[in-house]
């Protein structure tokens, strides 16, 4: 009887897969904790889990945020949506360790968070308006709730506790009260610049 050991290029690539299912179960577990689904294994897995748990954690602060509110989301609050998006996006991928998959995360997800308010057209145009503002301004324009934010999501992912998400949300929440944005974000070209 022989012991057979892998080559060692066989050995590195199951080294990597190992450490990526490991960075991947906490965000996996957290969306079986609510009931959705994990992605299912491809090249797109990671960027398809990173959106399902972006709109699910801003989604729920949405709900704290609209729930006593006539009028429900703003348009200017609609910028705060993207920056939000962008920052749940951001925290999330990092902690997976996919840093650059934060984008298309962001771009997914507030055009999905949008589209029932907006439509998906508008949609699409206020979160490439979004992407494009928060990568341009990075890390300089982030705010301490902002990052307030960004470790609440990761805690609420990585932690996975119910205390965490209500902090996660209430954190978003706030950042949709206490900021309106300019309305030139995810304005018609057109009217930007423009004197009225």
């Amino acid at each position: 009887m022989g012991i057979v050991y892998p080559s060692k290029k066989v050995a590195r690539c199951w080294e990597g897969a190992l450490q990526a299912r490991l960075r991947r179960a906490p965000l996996e577990r957290f969306l079986s904790g609510r009931g959705i689904a994990p992605a299912p294994r491809g090249i797109s897995q990671d960027s398809d889990d990173l959106v399902r748990a972006t709109v699910l954690i801003v989604e729920a602060a949405l709900a704290l945020h609209v729930v006593d509110r006539e009028k429900g989301l703003v348009f200017a609050q609609r910028a705060v949506v993207g920056h939000v998006a962008c920052l749940v996006s951001r925290a999330l991928a990092e902690q997976i360790a996919q840093p650059d998959a934060w984008r298309i995360v962001a771009l997914v997800s507030t055009a999905r968070l949008l589209s029932p308010w907006i439509g998906l057209n508008a949609a699409a145009i206020a979160s490439a308006s979004a992407a494009r503002l928060f990568q341009k301004e990075g890390a300089k324009e982030i705010s301490p709730l902002d990052w307030r934010i960004m470790k609440s999501v990761s805690d609420a992912v990585w932690g996975n506790g119910l205390d965490a998400m209500a902090n996660a949300s209430a954190n978003i929440a706030a950042r949709l009260n206490a900021e309106t944005p300019s309305a030139e974000v995810g304005a018609p070209r057109a009217l930007r610049g423009s004197s009225f």
